[in-house]
């Protein structure tokens, strides 16, 4: 596309922006892929889409192929319901997937299958949010991804948060600390690698954390939405170290998700596994029993959260995650191989915004260069994330705007998945001309 075009005309651009009734501030991800799609249709122009955290690689044949097998080797299997709580062989695998690149021991009755990530986050929010009455607030390890706040919401629960960029390390504990002391927390949520910011938590916060956690018999939420994608570190090795960091080492009061959709490139078939730990499977709360007819936090889990929400998980897509782990674990498939690939678009696309004016948001994570990722965050000084995200628009480049991360900071989160390299020198050409704009 000739740079010539661009910028676009801005008369366009605010009718839009109007008609679709929406702050750019504050815009979540579904209206921006709408409005950056109508965009698109009314300049004839193709944007460069940073906006949309979706797997950017295809999935590996070995999940379609074992969907495939299972449903035609098995002509039941479509007319049979799943168990509530998962097939024996899925659970199986991922007991042995946490032993193999987390090092750590649970039973397959602890793996509990859900539909996604979000699935599990949902269900693990509504059981740690009942246990005590007062104790009814989910405690956010901000910036994250905006739509477990909507859950927390919907579930009728209170939100508290952490700005990382503000608290790490000592600071950080202090902070949690006083915040799990008054005995109005019920979870404290994370994802790490973090979205938006790619932030890394490291085993000495992670200890504090999990000490912190059974202080206060608090429950901890560790998405690991992008299991093994610190590329600074080797996690792909099966039973080598080193293991990827997690708050399990230093606390009995857990819930990993372990979602297929990024790692695996598995998102269209929604699965995802909840380990609850072993320890807490087994605590019993009396104020369970008013919302799940049991006191018991793992059959709460699984009778009294898989079972109203969705009565188990489609067994092909189980099946297919059961062979993504027993390969893996095998050293037969190397999913990092794959999705290193996002490193390597990242440290690019860094190079060119920062070539062209930008500055980097969250830029360092504990002292160190933040890494390279799925994600990364930029600013222009003195604009807010809307305005500069308009900018962007008018030069065919989409991002989503901070604010509605949980972060008080201003600017884009950039996601490189569904930005192949070799749209980058577009990249270049519309950046510089953007940094023109912003600078004559």
């Amino acid at each position: 596309m000739n740079k010539s075009k661009f910028p676009l005309d801005e008369n366009i651009l605010n009718n839009i922006i109007k008609d679709h009734e929406v702050d750019l501030n504050d815009i979540g991800i579904r209206e921006l892929k709408r409005l950056v799609d109508n965009l698109s249709d009314q300049y004839k122009v193709d944007f460069l889409h940073f906006e949309f955290g979706v797997p950017g690689i295809p999935a590996d044949r070995l999940g379609p192929e074992e969907e495939i097998r299972v449903l035609t080797e098995n002509m039941k299997l479509p007319s049979t319901y799943p168990p509530f709580d998962g097939i024996p062989r899925l659970k199986k695998a991922t007991a042995n997937f946490v032993k193999t690149f987390l090092n750590i021991y649970v039973e397959p009755e602890n793996c509990i299958p859900t539909v996604g990530a979000m699935h599990g986050g949902f269900i693990a929010q509504a059981i740690a949010g009942r246990r005590f009455k007062k104790a009814n607030t989910i405690l956010y390890l901000d910036p994250g991804f905006p739509v477990n706040k909507l859950q927390t919401k919907f579930l009728g629960l209170n939100y508290d948060s952490i700005d990382l960029y503000d608290y790490r390390s000592d600071k950080l504990a202090k902070i949690l600390e006083k915040k799990l002391s008054t005995k109005k927390i019920a979870a404290v949520l994370w994802s790490s690698p973090n979205n938006p910011t790619w932030l890394c938590l490291k085993n000495e916060e992670l200890k504090m954390i999990g000490e912190l956690l059974t202080k206060y018999d608090v429950i901890g939420i560790e998405d690991s939405a992008y299991f093994g994608m610190d590329f600074r570190f080797d996690y792909g090795v099966p039973n080598k170290p080193p293991f990827q960091p997690t708050v399990a080492n230093y606390t009995d009061n857990y819930i990993i998700i372990i979602s297929s959709s990024k790692m695996f490139s598995y998102a269209g078939q929604r699965i995802a596994v909840s380990i609850v730990s072993p320890q807490l499977s087994t605590k019993k709360y009396s104020n369970l029993k008013k919302y799940y007819d049991t006191k018991s936090f793992g059959k709460a889990y699984v009778h009294g959260g898989i079972y109203p929400t969705t009565a188990g998980v489609p067994q092909s897509p189980q099946h297919a995650l059961s062979a993504l782990f027993e390969a893996t674990c095998k050293g037969e498939y190397d999913y990092l191989s794959k999705v290193r690939t996002y490193g390597v678009r990242a440290k690019k696309a860094k190079q060119l915004f920062l070539s062209n004016g930008f500055e980097l948001l969250y830029d360092k994570d504990l002292g160190e260069p933040i890494a390279d990722g799925f994600y990364f965050t930029i600013k222009r000084p003195g604009m807010t994330g809307g305005e500069l995200l308009r900018t962007m628009l008018l030069f065919g480049i989409s991002g989503i705007p901070m604010r509605p991360t949980g972060t008080n900071l201003e600017g884009i989160r950039i996601c490189v998945s569904l930005v192949p390299q070799e749209q980058y020198r577009e990249l270049e050409r519309r950046l510089s001309a953007l940094d023109e704009y912003l600078t004559k």
